[in-house]
């Protein structure tokens, strides 16, 4: 069986999480690595907010004529093996792998591609199952998710934060997504047996610090009156750098029967009969690599865009604000040019009144009635302006004429 860049066979859960973590370490140590506006855009591109964890629809009877055409051949007594297809990723059909199924089985489903995502890590999401004839039991491949674990996220990385640091609490929320209050955990169970078959990389590209954990939960929720049970099993892969701690599995595995029913053994084999196909692979390696560059650029022209218009809006503010000072400063240098000249002036004008006051012989009062000045000799020191209009100097302070207004001299 063909195999990813040299390791040995292994089946297609291995080759997806294997790459998945892959694609996460990369974008990890570009994001610790590059230039701030450029790691910001990469680190986007692997850790997108991803889509949802699993479709709230009921698991029904598969259509006997599978929709995706997948190849069917026969696989020794009472079995078959089928392909599951990928007929959106690229310009032709092409196999993602191969099952080993029960040979009166059905199938339906298979890869899709959400090209508008910015999460290149989850534009490729497999939702694929079968089902017996009557649809009762079946085997599922549903679409994995990615998230920061809440407390240890980064600003700049989009992913939704959710306080799910473990596989069990991961498949509880699955569990409560898909059915509600519709279905019961009865029992949890680590794997650590599926963590084996996967290579342990402690130390990631950057740094970073990488483990896996998986797990088994098994449900019981009642469907058309009838109870039946079912088997949830994923493998998560986190990712630590420098306190960011960021988990994901590219897909569940979910079989389900009616209650009585479930055969542990042969969700076990349907599972491991998985085979990944090295060309679909390489092309959705080659695919993702190709967007991964392209989003990359669009984000970091975006942050460029960004950056230059937040630079301009700042040389502007700046612009605005210098002139604004100067025009202050101009305004006060006139204000204290204006105060010295009005100061000077009024010092020449009291000056020269002075003078001629001391020509004449006479002192300046100012009668407030009509604000004009009135002459008086300077051998009286009081003037009164009467109630005829007229004024009256006097040299007796005791002198008070009716309805007189006595005036102040002007300084």
């Amino acid at each position: 069986m063909p195999a990813i860049a040299g390791r040995s066979p292994v089946n297609l859960a291995d080759n997806l999480l294997f790459a998945v973590s892959y694609l996460r370490h990369i974008a990890m140590h570009i994001y610790h690595r590059l230039p701030i506006s450029a790691a910001t855009a990469l680190v986007f591109v692997a850790l997108s907010a991803p889509a949802a964890a699993a479709s709230a629809a009921s698991f029904g009877v598969a259509s006997p004529v599978d929709p995706q055409g997948a190849k069917r051949e026969a696989a020794g007594k009472g079995w078959q093996d089928v392909t599951i297809m990928d007929k959106q990723g690229f310009n032709q059909a092409v196999e993602v792998g191969t099952v080993r199924i029960p040979e009166d089985w059905v199938t339906r489903g298979g890869v899709t591609w959400d090209r508008n995502s910015q999460c290149v890590g989850n534009m490729m999401r497999m939702s694929w199952q079968a089902t017996s004839p009557d649809g009762l039991q079946g085997f599922e491949i549903r679409p994995g998710y990615n998230w920061q674990v809440q407390g240890t996220e980064i600003q700049f990385n989009p992913c939704a934060p959710m306080p799910i640091n473990s596989v069990r609490g991961y498949l509880a929320m699955v569990v409560n997504q898909r059915y509600g209050n519709r279905a019961r955990i009865l029992q949890y169970r680590d794997r650590p047996d599926l963590v084996k078959e996967i290579p342990q990389n402690t130390s990631g590209l950057g740094g970073a610090r990488a483990h896996y954990e998986a797990g088994q939960m098994l449900i019981a929720y009642s469907q058309d009156g009838r109870e039946f049970r079912e088997s949830l099993i994923t493998t998560i892969s986190f990712s630590e750098m420098q306190g960011n701690v960021v988990a994901g599995t590219p897909n569940i595995y979910a079989q389900h029967a009616p209650d009585g029913q479930l055969d542990f053994a042969l969700g076990e084999r349907l599972r491991n009969s998985m085979r990944a196909k090295k060309q679909w692979v390489e092309m959705w390696g080659q695919a993702t690599r190709a967007a991964s560059d392209r989003i990359a650029r669009e984000q970091s022209m975006g942050i460029t865009r960004w950056h230059n218009d937040r630079m301009t809006q700042i040389n502007l503010q700046g612009a605005n604000d210098r002139a604004q000072i100067r025009q202050k400063t101009l305004s006060e240098v006139s204000q204290i040019y204006s105060n010295t000249w009005k100061s000077t002036q009024e010092t020449d004008d009291r000056i020269h009144r002075r003078t001629l006051e001391g020509i004449g012989e006479y002192n300046t009062y100012k009668d407030p009635a009509s604000n004009t000045p009135v002459r008086a000799s300077i051998q009286n020191d009081y003037v009164w302006r009467v109630g005829d209009g007229s004024y009256i100097s006097t040299d007796n302070p005791n002198y008070t004429p009716s309805n007189g207004v006595q005036l102040e001299r002007v300084p």
